[in-house]
């Protein structure tokens, strides 16, 4: 069981121990059922807040690739989503019970 002292770390994303190389940019399917496009509607103070809170997660190394994907992310589709690191294939929920 996690305890409050132990609790940082367990919150703590390091995508550069998963990846060891950025992973290709995926063709956009249409075909996948996601969640309808919203509109972008930020200012230029919020635009870099989402930028920098997208890019806390990702290695240094990667950030002149990925701040503008993100940010083509942001203005067409209303928010980041990181499509460059969905896993491959059909993604399914599955019961907690079992």
């Amino acid at each position: 069981m996690t305890n409050d002292i132990d609790m940082p770390q367990t919150m703590k994303i390091d995508l550069g121990e998963i990846f060891e190389d950025l992973p290709e940019l995926p063709d956009f399917v249409d075909s996948i059922r996601r969640a309808p496009a919203r509109h972008f509607n930020l200012n230029q103070k919020e635009t870099e807040l989402a930028l920098k809170n997208a890019l806390r997660y990702i290695p240094e190394k990667w950030h002149r690739t990925l701040a503008p994907e993100f940010m083509e992310e942001l203005l067409s589709r209303g928010r980041i989503y990181g499509y460059r690191f969905r896993p491959q294939g059909h993604i399914k929920g599955k019961p907690i019970g079992n």
